[in-house]
């Protein structure tokens, strides 16, 4: 698939670090600029022409959303990035003792420490346990429910592993059990469609950057009549308000205070037109291509131990971990950025999934819709050589 030209590119770095934050084509560039130069104004807050352009443009995104995902447009709140909107859940619930959470033992660190912060108010965090491989298992869930089961929290792809997640199953089974469920897709709607009238999710969160977007902004999606609360008060929120007393908003703008990032917001809606255009099977297919031959270069390196599923079928990104001989992971990234190839290394902000590999870290790469079979062939010869050094 030809689409280098609508990034911009790097003559002299091949760009294998999308698991932290994906290239930006020039569409959402391009709508960026035209928001600064052309109705720079802040939005709901006027009635002069420019303040009424931006206000569309912004509210626009919430319509693009809806058709994207399949809901309705007031279901969708404008946060940061995947981080606020799950801390903002945390924040939002009404949590009493003894209350309790499910998570996966593979969870990146912003869907993992704000409930574990919730012990402090007497809640009891239960955990998922996946194989070797960073596999779920449909009925892994079943056996920690209980009528106790406040939530359950888990990504649609671990950030480390790349491993497929069976979403619909375990989301069934926790509103079987009558909990709530909240979705980290941050590694996901970049990749794969997503329809909400099929998962019966009450919350998820991704970010912008992750899925061809600016950065500075996300999404939160709050199905209707799922009970949340803002974390946040102030302009915009409230429908009146005097010394002593406040009244809110009925609707999803009670979680928006302040003025948000509305170049980014608009950003994000050009990024959501970008992967309408381009088509979920083309991004699928092509991440599928990229898998098996990423896949394929591992298999001939017996000095590279590759963590995470082995099948491409098991696979929901192009997103790969491994340590390359003896060498220490940033050692191996800092050798291979000095070989024109950007790869991100560390314990991943998931420092729980590092520990059960038993590594101290690893480096990972992860590539998407711009990347090719004849990157990855380059960067397996690259990589052969230098397991070699260990």
């Amino acid at each position: 698939m030809d689409v280098q030209n609508q990034f911009p590119s790097f003559k002299d770095k091949v760009y294998f670090d999308s698991g932290a934050s994906s290239l930006t084509p020039w569409p959402v560039l391009k709508k960026m600029e035209e928001f600064y130069t052309l109705y720079r104004a802040n939005i709901h807050r006027g009635d002069h022409a420019l303040t009424k352009k931006a206000s569309h443009e912004y509210e626009e995104v919430y319509s693009k959303l809806a058709r994207f995902f399949h809901a309705d447009e007031g279901e969708f709140i404008n946060v940061r990035n995947t981080t606020e909107a799950v801390n903002g859940v945390a924040l939002g619930l009404d949590w009493k003792e003894g209350d309790e959470v499910i998570v996966s033992d593979f969870e990146h660190h912003s869907n993992l420490l704000p409930w574990l912060k919730l012990k402090e108010k007497g809640v009891r965090i239960r955990v998922m346990a996946s194989d070797a491989q960073g596999l779920l298992a449909p009925d892994a869930l079943s056996l920690l429910l209980s009528k106790r089961t406040k939530l359950v929290a888990f990504s649609a792809c671990s950030n480390v592993l790349g491993a497929s997640v069976p979403v619909r199953e375990l989301a069934k089974s926790a509103k079987d059990n009558g909990s709530l469920v909240l979705l980290d897709a941050a590694q996901y709607v970049g990749h794969h469609p997503v329809d909400l009238r099929q998962w019966p999710v009450d919350y998820l969160a991704f970010s912008s950057h992750k899925c061809f977007g600016p950065t500075g902004t996300g999404v939160l999606y709050h199905r209707a009549g799922a009970p949340l609360e803002p974390w946040f008060l102030g302009g915009g929120t409230i429908r009146t308000a005097s010394l002593d007393s406040y009244e809110l908003i009925p609707t999803r703008e009670r979680f928006e205070a302040g003025t948000p990032a509305i170049a980014e917001w608009i950003g994000l809606g050009a990024a959501i037109d970008f992967i309408s255009k381009t088509g979920h099977e083309k991004i699928e297919a092509h991440d599928k291509e990229l898998i098996v031959s990423m896949l394929g270069a591992f298999s001939n390196m017996p000095k590279v131990s590759l963590y995470g599923p082995r099948e491409a079928r098991q696979k929901s990104s192009a997103l790969f971990a491994f340590n390359a001989g003896k060498l220490p992971p940033h050692q191996t990234a800092i050798m291979l950025d000095q070989l024109g190839f950007a790869l991100r290394s560390g314990h991943h902000c998931a420092i729980p999934v590092t520990t059960k590999l038993g590594v101290a870290g690893t480096v990972r790469a992860s590539l998407h819709l711009y990347n090719t079979v004849e990157q990855v062939q380059k960067f397996a010869d690259v990589l052969g050589k230098l397991s070699q050094m260990g």
